[in-house]
């Protein structure tokens, strides 16, 4: 009775063993990949990073168009971390080191997030080196394919996405007004800007006789304090700005484009780190960069052709939040549609 036990149970080790062979044969020629039914070996503490299969490995060289086999490795370990972050898998501390010290400066500083792994910077990561494979190809429709593909290879991390970025998308432009000699302390202001004579100089002015000169300086302004309460009966600076109407919009675009002048204390150009969008506020988020959700609401009342150049190059920036103040017109319905499948989440 014993030794038919004992065969009964060298039969069961033996037929383990070979279905764990088959399988490691099979992941091996890329039949099974990660996030999907992969055996493991128990005794493999971290994974080498990049081991994606055969079927992520012909997704990343047809999406990605990586025909190097250097090139491809590089944006499959980075896919890898990126994954095992979302999934809390183990990783190895000094391979992400040495692969930190691959990255460019800006990269390496959002890797990481108050010490720990930070996915979304890795993904910035893979997205900076499909870039440098196609250098000619917008990096907004880089970060888009990066993301898209990964979420291909692994559907599981579907809701991860980019960080917004700190500058407004590259749009065209004019000259921006220059900033008059009496104007230039207005963006210094806070909080009591509505008790400054220049300000209420201005206030007097009919909107067509309000100085360009002034434009620059009311815009660091605004961006200083929109979050501030203003005093009942004061004219806020975003309603003064709102009688310039269009002509604010070659110096709206500089000011969007100069995080270091224009972001509020706190916010991602300041401390060198991606925030998530949101409104901002003592209670909320800080905005992303050079975003300002007032100023935004101010342009959303332009004509279109003002208009939807700005929204459009701050959905290519990440800055979803403005979608709330796209005006109720078929062309805003089209623009948000464009945007479904955007690196850094959908607009509402």
């Amino acid at each position: 009775m014993f030794q038919r036990l004992l065969i009964i149970a060298l039969f069961i080790v033996v037929a383990i063993l070979l279905v764990r062979s088959i399988a490691n044969w099979f992941n091996r020629g890329g039949w099974i990949g990660r996030g999907h039914s992969e055996i493991k070996g128990s005794w493999a503490v971290v994974e080498p990073l990049g081991r994606l299969g055969k079927a992520a490995e012909n997704t990343l060289k047809s999406s990605l168009k990586l025909e190097g086999e250097e090139d491809l490795q590089k944006v499959a370990v980075l896919f890898d971390v990126a994954h095992r972050t979302v999934q809390s898998l183990p990783l190895d501390a000094a391979e992400l080191r040495i692969l930190a010290d691959g990255a460019s400066e800006p990269i390496r500083a959002v890797l990481y997030r108050d010490e720990a792994l930070y996915a979304p910077g890795w993904l910035l990561f893979a997205a900076d080196r499909v870039q440098d494979v196609h250098p000619d190809m917008y990096a907004y429709e880089v970060k888009r394919l990066t993301l898209t593909t990964y979420r291909e290879v692994f559907p599981s991390d579907g809701e991860t996405v980019l960080p917004p970025e700190r500058t407004l998308a590259p749009v065209a432009y004019g000259t921006p007004p220059p900033v008059g000699d009496q104007y230039g302390h207005l963006g210094s202001l806070g909080a009591e800007y509505t008790r400054d004579a220049v300000y209420v100089s201005l206030l007097e002015c009919p909107a067509e006789a309000l100085p360009d000169e002034a434009m620059a300086p009311l815009l660091q302004l605004l961006f200083k304090t929109e979050d501030e309460p203003v005093p009942d009966g004061e004219t806020t600076v975003d309603e003064l700005l709102a009688r310039y109407g269009d002509r604010l919009y070659a110096a709206a675009v500089h000011s969007m484009n100069r995080s270091e002048s224009s972001a509020p204390a706190g916010s991602s150009a300041s401390d060198g780190q991606p925030e998530p969008a949101g409104p901002g506020g003592p209670n909320g988020p800080p905005r992303p960069g050079a975003y300002s959700p007032a100023l935004f609401r101010l342009i959303g009342a332009w004509p279109r052709s003002s208009a939807e150049p700005l929204f459009r190059a701050a959905l290519e920036s990440g800055w979803n939040d403005c979608a709330r103040f796209l005006p109720e017109s078929g062309w805003a319905r089209d623009l948000k549609a464009v945007f479904q499948d955007s690196p850094y989440g959908a607009p509402a």
